[in-house]
């Protein structure tokens, strides 16, 4: 009796210890595979884990491309396209280097202005509106802020003409020479007298600050024929500034800069998410696209050229608004989901997208 008391001890004992090994390892289990979704897994392009979802068709439409020659493409159709429909206000916005080299440092100003103009030039051949200038004797308009960036970018470009039918141009000061007084100038550029190009079918603006952004309306007062497109402006960010000390007032986006309509747009963001679990930090990233005629498209990153369509908007979404698109697509948990929302903040638009006052005078940026 002993000996039976004794080997039923000793079974308990053993079975206690293997459900002891057992639990070891599945926690063991769930620790590495938690340990690799935060090393590997904090880039939504490894969302699979994240979400149930199946293999998402791809868009009908048009999504951002892999190549900045295929990208240039894309703009001058959708310009081209929105001229066939009558628009005389047009913005192109992308970001004229890779997004990998934005981050750098030792990018400067002067390097963001090259690469635009390697890329507006080669926008400009590919638009039908250069054949037709150069059969009246016409031709497209790069413009710069003034004469000293005009011959700036002529000297890197080679040519004051660098392709048939695409010549450069100022604002303040044509084709004149720069002034020997230029420094001075430079501090006035906002008060500094607008000229026109007689010969210009169309205005490509350049390089230009908020605080010259009434030069362009200026521009457009004194030929209201020719049409006008803001590239690579940072419209949005120029807005921010508007309103300040020592800025042009609100009433400019109200009745000037609201006419601009993005006929291509291709703004990425990145944002992260504090979770309250491994991975504790998502990290995700997305698009907001726009190729005219087609509406605005918050597009989620899965890497390598790679989106997932989330929505299509008739009208451009506040920016606050596309984060908090991407965050409900990432499809997580109702606690993740609760926490991601009380970090959104009560403000998620800036002035100019609100209106709050109903002042502004055309819908287009918008639309």
């Amino acid at each position: 009796q002993k000996m039976r008391k004794g080997i039923c001890v000793t079974f308990i004992y053993v079975l206690s210890m293997l459900l002891r090994v057992d639990s070891l390892l599945l926690g063991l289990s769930h620790s590495s595979r938690y340990c690799h979704l935060q090393r590997c897994g904090t880039m939504l392009r490894m969302s699979d884990s994240l979400s149930s979802e199946p293999a998402i068709v791809e868009s009908t439409l048009t999504l951002p491309p892999p190549s900045f020659r295929d990208l240039i493409k894309q703009a001058a159709d959708a310009t081209t396209a929105a001229l066939a429909d009558g628009q005389q206000f047009m913005e192109v916005e992308f970001p004229p280097v890779p997004l990998s080299k934005l981050e750098d440092s030792s990018l400067s100003t002067y390097d963001l202005l090259s690469a635009n103009l390697q890329l507006v030039l080669e926008f400009c051949k590919k638009l039908e509106l250069r054949k037709d200038a150069i059969a009246v004797g016409k031709a497209i308009a790069i413009t710069l802020p003034d004469a000293a960036e005009r011959v700036r970018a002529a000297e890197y470009l080679g040519d004051e003409e660098p392709a048939p039918g695409v010549r450069f141009w100022a604002i303040s000061g044509g084709d004149a020479k720069p002034s020997p007084f230029g420094v001075f100038t430079s501090l006035l550029k906002g008060a500094a007298s607008v000229e026109v190009a007689p010969w210009a079918s169309m205005y490509i603006i350049l390089s230009v600050s908020c605080a010259e952004l009434p030069s362009i309306r200026q521009l457009a007062e004194m030929q209201p024929a020719v049409p006008i497109v803001c590239f690579n402006l940072k419209l949005d960010t120029l807005r921010g500034d508007i309103g300040l000390p020592g800025f042009p007032g609100k009433q400019l986006q109200h009745d000037f800069l609201t006419r601009f309509k993005p006929v291509y747009y291709m703004r990425p963001r990145s944002y992260s998410l504090s979770l309250s679990r491994p991975p504790f930090l998502l990290s995700y990233a997305g698009v907001l696209f726009r190729c005219y005629p087609e509406g605005y498209q918050t597009l989620l990153d899965r890497g390598r050229s790679n989106y997932r369509q989330v929505l299509v908007q008739e009208r451009r979404p506040a920016l606050g608004q596309f984060k908090a698109q991407l965050s409900q697509a990432l499809k997580l948990s109702d606690e993740d989901a609760a926490a991601s929302i009380s970090q959104t903040g009560y403000k998620q638009s800036t002035w100019w997208e609100d209106d709050e006052e109903g002042r502004d005078m055309f819908d287009d940026w918008r639309s």
